[in-house]
């Protein structure tokens, strides 16, 4: 596939591949969600807010050069909706019978401003979509996400997606059927791709139903704002936590979306989003803009910005519907990395906030401690285990080892993290001896086949008397609960193994600081594997 507009954006931002593989792997898990504004309806000719207010104010002479009054005055694009909808209504004509005035205005309200979106646009959806630099793109990542949420009255990506549909069959591969709701989807349904327009819709084709509101004046934000937090607030801001959004057209201009990503960045500290930012071309803005603009929407937001082009934007789109070999290949040939799969070990002492710190990362591919329950011999006293106790132990072990490293193989397109590293048995060894032995094993039932899967430690510590109170707190008694120095000494041998570069201390941060530092480390560091086999040779 032809990625050379990519090149370009790759120089302006190092980590767009990483970035792509995060993407990819959340809409491989059915967990990417797409958010899209009037950036899109822009390039077919919709007028944006501004444009959309002045073409409105035609409807009344005198009402244009109040209006440029009242920009110039600083009146939000809201607020001057109010004032133009004061106007229209004003001028309505009495209906007959009176109580029909009111839904009467309503539609000829929504009639104008039905013609004033449409009025430039392309007559069919065809050559929206030949004209349209990245529509058709959209349209297929769309057909593979479960939601779509669009801030837009105008409905072009669903009449995209709905042409599409009707060519090939429900389910097909080229994607899922569709649903067009105003009201959230309180439930996914297989196969189905829901595009909400949260702030109501206006069809281009006039006999399909529209939506019994706009959220357009000033007096509709400020309803819907009082009607929060009720069930469309609350499913939005589930669906910010538990998903990633590619937002896409947007400016941030919407008090709602910026309100949904800062709640999703208290609540969900390591989960991500990622924007698309429109830029005419290159050079359009300088890095110092950039970065300023990146690292206000990451403090703030939890939010990647992405500054691209149109033509980069398709180009990014597309990548992002090629199927795993497509992506992979594709990928493996853009920027540094030249990666699509990175794996990462959680690495520390008993009691340190690894399992903690894997639950937080559930917005990358996680894999758990063990892969089935272990059994009840791996927790007896150290001073009641025997013989056969030590080979039941040892026998799920190395038997999970080899499993876990069998899956880190297997991963796919995207960034991986595991609890606990393959070498941290050589930890609790008591001897040199002890230590040989070991190492043959891992030789002799775990990497006879293939060898440890690389990867960069993630190193979490604590001081040895919180890890004496974490295991209390556990439920293990103080006789069993290990003492300061075997902890300070745990410690110090898995610094001894790994070697580690990143490590954070679970006494200085709280969990979520700890989440997020480490996403941010993955999503924008350098990325530093070890080579584990290298190691078991130091203990042979």
């Amino acid at each position: 596939m032809m990625v050379s507009n990519l090149h370009a954006a790759i120089a302006r931002q190092p980590r767009l591949p990483r970035f792509l593989c995060h993407l990819y792997q959340r809409l491989r898990l059915q967990r990417l969600n797409l958010v899209t504004g009037a950036g899109i309806s822009i390039d077919a000719k919709v007028p944006g807010w501004q444009d959309l207010l002045k073409r409105l104010a035609e409807i009344q002479g005198g009402l244009p050069d109040d209006l440029a009054a009242h920009v110039a005055a600083g009146l939000q694009p809201e607020y001057l909706g109010q004032i133009i909808y004061h106007r229209f209504r004003g001028a309505c004509p009495v209906t007959e019978p009176a109580e029909l005035r009111s839904a009467t205005v309503e539609y000829e309200w929504g009639d104008a401003i039905h013609k004033a979106i449409y009025e430039k646009v392309p007559q069919t959806i065809a050559e929206v979509i030949q004209t349209h630099p990245y529509l058709a793109q959209l349209r297929d990542l769309s057909r593979k996400v479960s939601l779509v949420i669009n801030f837009n009255f105008d409905d072009l990506l669903a009449d995209a997606i709905g042409e599409q549909v009707k060519q090939s069959a429900f389910g097909s591969e080229s994607g899922n059927a569709l649903s067009v709701t105003w009201q959230p989807p309180l439930t996914d349904r297989g196969n189905l791709t829901t595009v909400y327009h949260v702030n109501g819709i206006l069809p281009r084709a006039s006999l399909k139903k529209r939506s019994p509101q706009l959220i357009f004046t000033e007096d509709s934000f400020a309803d819907a704002r009082a009607r929060s937090p009720g069930v469309s607030s609350e499913y939005l801001f589930l669906r910010f936590v538990q998903n990633t959004m590619l937002l896409i057209g947007h400016s941030l201009a919407d008090s709602s979306l910026k309100n949904y990503l800062r709640l999703n960045r208290d609540k969900s500290p390591a989960n991500h989003h990622y924007m698309i930012y429109w830029i005419k071309e290159e050079g359009a803005l300088s890095e110092a803009r950039r970065q300023d603009i990146f690292e206000a929407n990451l403090e703030l937001y939890n939010l990647v910005t992405i500054f691209l082009t149109s033509a980069e934007i398709g180009d990014f789109l597309e990548i992002l519907n090629l199927d795993e070999r497509g992506f992979s290949e594709t990928v493996e040939t853009l920027g540094e990395d030249r990666r699509s799969r990175y794996h990462y070990y959680i690495v520390g002492p008993v009691a340190s906030g690894k399992s903690t710190l894997l639950e937080h990362l559930r917005c990358f591919h996680t894999h758990e401690e063990w892969t089935r329950p272990p059994p009840r011999e791996m927790y007896m006293a150290s001073s009641k285990i025997g013989e056969e106790q030590q080979a039941i132990i040892d026998q799920f072990i190395y038997s999970e080892l080899k499993e876990k490293n069998r899956r880190m193989h297997a991963a796919t397109a995207g960034l991986h993290f595991m609890d606990r590293a393959p070498l941290d048995l050589y930890a609790f060894s008591k001897s040199d001896d002890e230590n040989k032995i070991k190492s043959h094993a891992l030789r002799d039932l775990v990497t006879r086949d293939q060898p440890l899967q690389k990867g960069e430690i993630i190193f979490i510590e604590a001081d040895s008397k919180t890890l004496v109170k974490r295991n209390m707190a556990r439920g293990r008694p103080p006789e069993e609960a290990g003492k300061q120095p075997y902890f300070d000494a745990q410690t110090m041998t898995l610094k001894t193994i790994y070697n580690p570069s990143f490590v954070l201390s679970t006494d200085e941060n709280s969990p979520g600081d700890i989440a997020r530092k480490v996403a941010r480390h993955v999503l924008f560091e350098e990325y530093e594997p070890t080579e584990l086999n290298t190691i078991i040779a130091r203990y042979e």
